[in-house]
């Protein structure tokens, strides 16, 4: 059995993020790596990825 790991956003733990297609991300050669927050806005490179399982057992806290 597979583990499914999930992105969190580094600021704000949300885990509603998508890939950042916007044109500032193109422009600065970031465009297949760049990721957003779609709660807080927080966009970049690093969203940390957790098991689902430990995301359902942080979240009950």
């Amino acid at each position: 059995m597979s583990k499914k790991l999930i992105k969190i956003c580094p600021k704000c733990k949300s885990t509603d993020i998508s890939p950042d297609l916007s044109v500032q991300s193109y422009a600065q050669g970031s465009f297949f790596n760049q990721y957003k927050c779609n709660d807080c806005g927080y966009n970049g490179q690093f969203f940390p990825e957790v098991n689902e399982k430990e995301l359902k057992k942080t979240s009950k806290k």
